[in-house]
């Protein structure tokens, strides 16, 4: 009697813990039929996985208002590849499995603390063009070949992120560069303290922060402060989303304070099951004769809440001899889960 007794209590116990936690298995997988033409002359078209991600998340209770979790995330693009020629991520994402972001977190009434290794996306790019149908490969670029929008890196991060009060949250991140990019500036073995607020209310969303750029590294370019702001309104019959970014470098050719600006604007309209939508950005290097831009269109079909077909396409213009415009249409299939 006594070890059936001992046994249900400890059963109770195990379920009461396991019941405070909770695991999730998301992802994705998309693939896109593309056809590119480059203002040199260069042709591809074929079929390849854009992207293709699987993201395990847990959450738990820890009482007294604490919560702890962790997040990781992979990539499963099925058998590898050197080079992913059409892909929206980048030029040279290959296929294959790699690990991706990995993050640990403790939150309560104090905010949340957050550590990890992630990739420090363009959150211009992301914040003014949230639940669009559109490319976005604006930021798949370098500088050499008319980027029009900063790309993404790879970053250690600490930050901590105050509890929201009346739709506002503050945060402060310490970034650690280890490559593609220095956060989205130049160099790729930069630190660097990022400030910033965020604001959402009814339709309105709002993002603002600065960045200031440690000078811990001999090589050049190298950037050295960057001020980012974007903000997106739902109207009910469209949604509507601006950006701009601005930040100084030091560049071998163009010498201390090079003033690198950004601009975005983008629209996204629902019509029953149709998404359609558009964006268009410019980049502007003092120095460099001439200005980078682009716009992605698409139009996307929503099978179901987890499945469409798109047809997209992108256009980008180098600010180089000739002004050369690169364009890619791409038809893409996708499923989420």
């Amino acid at each position: 009697m006594k070890k059936s007794l001992i046994a249900l209590a400890a059963l109770a116990a195990f379920g009461t813990a396991y019941a405070q936690s909770t695991v999730s298995l998301t992802g994705k997988l998309r693939f896109g039929y593309a056809n590119q033409s480059t203002g040199a002359g260069g042709k591809a078209t074929g079929i390849a996985v854009t992207d293709g991600d699987w993201n395990i998340a847990v959450v738990e209770d820890l009482g007294g208002g604490l919560q702890a979790g962790a997040n990781m995330a992979l990539r499963l693009r099925g058998r590898d590849a050197t080079t992913d020629a059409i892909s929206a991520a980048s030029a040279t994402d290959g296929n294959g499995a790699r690990p991706r972001d990995s993050s640990m977190f403790l939150s309560g009434a104090f905010g949340r603390v957050l550590v990890g290794a992630i990739e420090v996306g363009n959150a211009n790019l992301v914040g003014v063009t949230a639940g669009g149908p559109t490319f976005l490969g604006l930021d798949s670029a370098t500088a050499t070949t008319g980027v029009v929008q900063a790309g993404a890196s790879n970053s250690d991060i600490l930050q901590y992120s105050t509890p929201a009060m009346n739709g506002l949250t503050a945060r402060v991140a310490l970034l650690d560069m280890v490559g593609g990019g220095g956060a989205q500036a130049q160099s790729t073995a930069q630190d660097a303290v990022l400030y910033g607020v965020n604001y959402s209310a009814g339709p309105l969303t709002m993002n603002l922060d600065w960045t200031s750029y440690g000078d811990n590294t001999a090589a050049i370019p190298r950037a050295t402060n960057r001020l980012r702001a974007n903000a997106n309104y739902n109207l009910g019959v469209a949604r509507v989303g601006v950006g701009y970014q601005t930040g100084d470098n030091v560049t071998a050719a163009f010498g201390a304070g090079a003033t690198q600006e950004e601009m975005l604007l983008a629209v996204s309209i629902p019509v029953g099951n149709v998404l359609l939508g558009g964006v268009y950005g410019q980049r502007t290097l003092e120095g460099v004769t001439g200005t980078a831009t682009g716009y992605d269109l698409a139009a996307q079909y929503n099978l179901s809440k987890r499945t469409y077909v798109a047809l997209q396409y992108r256009s980008t213009k180098q600010p180089t001899a000739g002004s050369p415009t690169d364009q890619t249409t791409q038809i893409q299939f996708s499923h989420s889960f």
